[in-house]
């Protein structure tokens, strides 16, 4: 990709004396949450919050974008002409799925395997903890209908006390 170009993208999110868009992505990051000191421990929770779209794209999603704005450049160019597109949408930013073209946002990893990783051991304890809390909203309602009669009212000696 041109360094020309990822500078100016560089320069539009501001990330000074940077001209490649994965190494400014990567200092924004790090700007809004490194930690201070060594010995502190990285907060997860505040990741989890953070907005990706205040990174510039990176080089391969960047790339993406240029060859569909190449294509439909073609395709205006070529709107007085029989034939408007000497290129195939394959290949240019898009991918033919169910005989319909859909974005393909970026060739590779999404994430790095250990981010990857991270995540999921993340989600499975998220997963355990809400089976528990699940459990114990179940055992409430268990015993909430536990106090009903068969008719569904309120068991009559517990409702005399509002009488």
């Amino acid at each position: 990709m041109c360094s020309t170009l990822q500078k100016f993208i560089c320069e539009l999110y501001n990330v000074a004396g940077i001209i490649d868009v994965d190494a400014a992505r990567l200092q924004l990051f790090i700007n809004t949450y490194m930690v201070c000191d060594v010995n502190e421990e990285f907060n997860r929770k505040n990741v989890k919050n953070f907005d990706a779209s205040n990174l510039p794209p990176c080089k391969s999603e960047l790339s993406q974008q240029f060859r569909r704005a190449n294509y439909i450049t073609s395709l205006w160019k070529n709107a007085h002409m029989k034939k408007i597109s000497i290129f195939s949408p394959d290949n240019n930013g898009w991918t033919l799925k169910d005989n319909k073209y859909h974005f393909n946002w970026f060739d590779g990893d999404q994430l790095p395997s250990f981010v990857i990783e991270s995540l999921q051991e993340e989600s499975e304890n998220e997963s355990n903890m809400d089976d528990n809390e699940d459990s114990q909203c179940q055992h409430w309602v268990d015993n909430d209908l536990s106090n009903l009669d068969d008719d569904g009212s309120k068991d009559h000696a517990e409702c005399s006390n509002y009488k």
